[in-house]
């Protein structure tokens, strides 16, 4: 058997690593940024695990089977960085909109209004885990789920960012 060269050692390395599941080497760390008014607030994963969490049971349309999902509603995220919910949501900032960007460059929008119990019946989730597992790098290490919705295009998986923007020209009548 022929020793390995010493530049080669640190690759075979990390390659045995990657296939025995290193957790440290995940496609992607388990964070999110969320702007608003120009300020960008990162949230980890303590901060996330800190939130509350509940959990959805959620039909998967790709799966065709349901699965049980758990994270934090994405109001309680948005609140954390000064947005106002409640009665304090009408007006100028019935204009807002939230854009979820993904890792795969897959960005969806959502109206602010829909993240709001008195305009909406169901909670949309940033979830980190699926029946009780970590979620897989294809899916995570967030995802928004939004239960509901008809068809899964806003089901964005890889959610690295959250963007609070307005909409609309406040000057035009």
């Amino acid at each position: 058997m022929q020793p390995i060269p010493a530049g080669l050692r640190p690759t075979l390395f990390l390659i045995a690593l990657a296939l025995l599941g290193a957790p440290g080497l995940r496609a992607a760390d388990l964070s999110l940024t969320v702007v608003y008014e120009g300020k960008a607030t990162v949230f980890s994963e303590a901060d996330l695990s800190a939130l509350a969490h509940q959990d959805v049971t959620a039909f998967d349309f790709h799966e065709k089977k349901s699965h049980v999902y758990t994270g934090v509603p994405v109001r309680d995220v948005l609140a954390k960085v000064g947005i106002e919910f409640g009665e304090k949501l009408r007006g100028r900032n019935l204009r807002l909109a939230v854009l979820a960007h993904c890792r795969d460059h897959y960005d969806i929008v959502f109206a602010l209004a829909e993240f709001e119990d008195a305009f909406n019946s169901r909670t949309i989730l940033l979830v980190d885990r699926q029946d009780g597992h970590t979620l897989p790098d294809a899916q995570g290490p967030l995802r928004l789920v939004v239960p509901g919705d008809k068809r899964p295009a806003r089901w964005a998986r890889m959610v690295t960012s959250l963007e609070v923007v307005p909409v609309g020209d406040s000057l035009a009548r």
